[in-house]
């Protein structure tokens, strides 16, 4: 079983629910994370799928360029990085449209998608037949479990077909005391390595799994923002002292690949058995 490793590429200030009319008043730092990130899939010969957010393509072709030129695939991650529970339908129709328009300079399309926040539960169950008319093949956006802000405990944590055709690659995630856990960011940072290796490899026994991360959570010195809830707060600054020596051990230990190429390996497998039955 492989882990698909996945980036949601948006800067600091993008991933603490700032307003988008204050983004362009903040300290811009995505090409600290951005290098590092590059660096160490080089380094360990790894291709990722980058969820990218529209804005960030606007204001940074160069490093979407780059992405693509070093073979990563490319998944969408809206125009502005909303909740999508907070959003009408209408307005995720335009995101989309936005995001599409915008990556057509590359030469490619989208495959995949994933909400910000992983934030698509029962109150937004509606974006999945809007993603899926969007033309998109798969969604990860997600969390079976408690996430606080957001998530659908029960659902099936398997990559698995919806009804209306979309492939479904949910958040992986682990009990810590009780607790929902995803298999990534903040969760990743907090836990010490050895106990979420453990963790991970008792997931991969049975079946692939997801992994996420945030170029800021390269980005030690990056600004220290006040008035942010507690739980907001410590789970955006825990650990960053330790996530690029802890992300390179994960890249070392386990298989990773891209979202797109397990979907289709596990496709022909199953196929394969039946062929065989």
């Amino acid at each position: 079983m492989k882990i698909a490793l996945t980036v949601d590429f948006e800067d600091w200030y993008q991933g603490i629910d700032m307003p988008m009319e204050k983004w362009a008043t903040v300290e811009k730092r995505l090409h600290i994370g951005h290098y590092k990130l590059l660096e160490l899939f080089q380094k360990h010969n790894v291709k990722a799928t980058y969820f990218l957010l529209g804005k960030t393509i606007e204001d940074h072709p160069k490093f979407i360029d780059e992405i693509i030129k070093e073979g990563h695939e490319i998944g969408c991650h809206t125009y502005s990085h909303p909740f999508l529970y907070k959003i009408t339908p209408d307005k995720f129709r335009e995101e989309l449209y936005k995001c599409k328009q915008l990556i057509k300079q590359f030469g490619i399309t989208y495959t995949g998608f994933r909400a910000p926040y992983f934030s698509i539960d029962e109150r937004s169950l509606w974006a999945l037949d809007i993603i899926r008319e969007a033309g998109f093949v798969y969604d990860s956006s997600i969390f079976p479990g408690d996430a606080k802000r957001t998530g659908m405990p029960g659902f099936n944590p398997k990559i698995h077909d919806l009804e209306n055709g979309l492939t479904e690659f949910p958040m992986s995630t682990i009990k810590v005391a009780g607790q929902d856990f995803g298999v990534g960011g903040g969760y990743f940072r907090l836990l010490p390595y050895s106990y979420f290796k453990a963790k991970l490899e008792k997931i991969l026994a049975y079946r692939n799994c997801v992994f996420y991360i945030h170029p800021w959570e390269l980005d030690v010195d990056q600004p220290k923002v006040s008035g942010l809830q507690r739980r907001i707060k410590f789970t955006h600054y825990v650990n960053l002292s330790s996530t690029e020596k802890k992300f390179s051990r994960l890249l070392s230990e386990f298989e990773c690949t891209n979202v797109s190429d397990i979907i289709s390996s596990q496709y022909n497998e199953q196929q394969q058995k039946l062929y065989t039955y």
